[in-house]
């Protein structure tokens, strides 16, 4: 996959061992090889099975930024490697400026798939038990002040649904008496340590971060005591 000289893009660079994301995480960004090898390892460590080697030319992470799911991998640079970096707002700007990168995309795709496929079936399918901690951090009420735990792989805010019966992670359907917050309205996401705040599609009433409104598909980041703002619902970050 050619280098996107027609994006904004973001340069980095990846020590021999150095670890990109982890399992788990919540994904912000996806990744293009400029130069260097990255190794995408099954579990959280970067140790024993893994999935597949990628060298310059090469993308990984797009999956978690389509579903907003948490990785599926652990990624390793093999050898001191430059990536480019590219967020979900990016990401669709490039597919809707330029759909011919979609269909090179899904081509990849399609080939690594079946390669991944093919190594898999050697592999044993059991995996160790995950062992989970306690939260981290918390979105505060200030209203209330009752916490509201964020999960280690980032988790969904929003309002309870009665029609499907789903209850997203964080639900503030107390704390929002004028219905101002979306079913699914934001998702705070985890990488590196780090906590980002990423509106969903179709919000009305907007997602404010120290009284600013952030712009659909940007991802902005937390700190802690940072006032945050999901419709008329107003909350303060920790992080412990």
């Amino acid at each position: 996959m050619a280098e996107p000289s027609f994006i904004d893009q973001s340069k980095l660079r990846f020590r021999e061992g150095e670890i990109i994301f982890r399992k788990g995480e919540m994904a912000q960004q996806m990744y293009i090889i400029l130069q260097g090898k990255v190794r995408l390892y099954i579990s959280e460590e970067p140790k024993g099975d893994w999935a597949e080697e990628l060298a310059k030319g090469d993308f990984f992470g797009e999956g978690s930024l389509l579903e907003a799911l948490p990785r599926q991998h652990t990624a390793i640079a093999l050898e001191d490697s430059d990536l480019i970096a590219i967020n979900r707002g990016t990401f669709l700007r490039m597919i809707r400026q330029n759909p011919e990168v979609s269909i090179k995309m899904m081509q990849r795709l399609a080939q690594r798939h079946r390669e991944v496929g093919e190594r898999l079936e050697s592999l044993d399918a059991t995996r160790p038990a995950k062992v989970t901690t306690g939260p981290v951090a918390n979105l505060v009420s200030v209203l209330s002040g009752k916490p509201h735990p964020i999960l280690s792989h980032g988790s969904l805010i929003g309002r309870f649904d009665p029609t499907t019966g789903v209850h997203p992670d964080i639900d503030l359907t107390e704390e929002d008496h004028n219905l101002s917050v979306s079913r699914r309205h934001a998702r705070i996401l985890c990488e590196h340590g780090r906590y980002f705040l990423l509106e969903e599609p179709g919000v009305a009433n907007g997602t404010f971060v120290r009284g600013e409104r952030i712009l659909p598909g940007e991802p902005r980041e937390l700190k802690h005591g940072d006032r945050v703002g999901f419709g008329m619902v107003v909350l303060f970050f920790e992080k412990t």
